[in-house]
């Protein structure tokens, strides 16, 4: 039903306060003939939608949560299995746009949010951190881009020990940025009424001094190539191809520049942008070494990632005004939010299908 696919639209939207996204799909609600009763608030909507609250929350802030007992909860109901399929798409799809409408700066709605040129003189800004690459901007990344293709190419390969170390020294080093400012802005909760629990939000699965009760997901066993893109084809035909030229485009997009400097291989830092997002979901490539990252990724634009990944809706004018990406194109700038949005899209996907793959199995 179509007033079903604008609620999943819109409950997801509100996961990350996010109301450009909320009212634009409120307003295609009621025009498709959705009830408005539905908008006073969840308890107002069919039962069949409140019993997929819980999945949106967890797949919204802590995905690698979501595993085969909460499909088999929605599925003793109404729900059927390429439904379910179909709107675990949907509410992923909306948790990541709303970090791009965030991080792009077209939520506007209220004093504490960018404007788009805003957020591009933001980043574009000088503020001294991770000494060397922060302040060399440009020059100092090609340098170590090149420095790592160069590196590859005399030793291609890397051990699975190898690339378990780095990647587990990442996760520590990245728990250790903390979490933005918890103190709720004035229209945090404005959109509780249609989705509850505004409290749940991301937490480091990794603590200092903790064991993880969760595993890391190694690619090897649960990737989008191999695992992913199959079960969607199967489930929900229409969206796998789609899904799957998204994240290809947004991999390999290059216009081989990088600042006012052209012939430049991009690849080594959107494979870093890549990889860091799903680390921050805990997803691990198997074939890759992880102390590339803090090469590629200096410590401001790494806490600015996990921000606009993890918690976009405080993403604030102090927090962006920070420097990242010194010396990029404003185009550049863009295309690293389309590496957050797909990134982060495929990793939450993975987690919501590897549950759906354990029912089916």
């Amino acid at each position: 039903h179509q007033c079903f696919k604008y609620s999943y639209f819109f409950q997801a939207s509100c996961r990350h306060d996010c109301s450009y996204l909320v009212e634009e799909q409120k307003s295609a609600f009621l025009e498709s003939g959705g009830p408005e009763i539905w908008l006073q608030g969840i308890q107002f909507a069919p039962k069949k939608l409140q019993e997929l609250h819980h999945t949106n929350l967890i797949l919204a802030h802590q995905p690698w949560l979501y595993d085969i007992q909460h499909v088999k909860k929605l599925l003793k109901t109404n729900w059927s299995v390429s439904e379910l399929t179909q709107a675990i798409c949907i509410l992923a799809q909306f948790h990541a746009l709303s970090s791009y409408v965030h991080g792009v700066g077209i939520e506007a709605s209220s004093d504490v949010h960018l404007s788009n040129t805003d957020f591009l003189q933001a980043c574009a800004s000088s503020s001294p951190s991770s000494l060397e690459l922060s302040e060399g901007g440009v020059d100092v990344l090609l340098e170590r881009m090149r420095s790592i293709s160069l590196g590859q190419t005399e030793t291609p390969c890397i051990s699975e020990e190898q690339t378990r170390v780095s990647f587990e020294k990442l996760k520590k080093q990245t728990a250790g940025f903390g979490s933005p400012d918890l103190g709720m802005g004035s229209n945090q909760n404005r959109y509780s009424h249609l989705s509850p629990d505004s409290g749940f939000s991301y937490v480091d699965f990794y603590k200092r001094g903790e064991k993880s009760p969760v595993p890391t997901i190694k690619s090897q066993d649960c990737s989008w190539e191999e695992h992913g893109f199959s079960l969607v084809s199967e489930l929900y035909s229409e969206v796998g191809d789609i899904l799957d030229d998204k994240f290809k485009t947004a991999y390999s997009l290059t216009y081989y520049t990088c600042g006012n400097k052209t012939d430049v291989d991009t690849f080594p830092f959107r494979r870093a942008v890549w990889n860091y997002l799903h680390c921050l979901y805990g997803i691990r490539h198997d074939d890759y070494d992880y102390s590339q990252i803090n090469q590629l990724l200096e410590r401001k634009l790494k806490m600015f990632l996990k921000t606009v990944s993890c918690y976009p809706e405080r993403l604030t004018e102090g927090q962006a005004s920070t420097t990242v990406m010194k010396g990029f194109l404003q185009s550049e700038k863009v295309h690293v939010m389309v590496l957050v949005l797909e990134a982060r899209l495929q990793a939450e996907l993975l987690h919501g299908l590897r549950a759906l793959g354990q029912y089916l199995m």
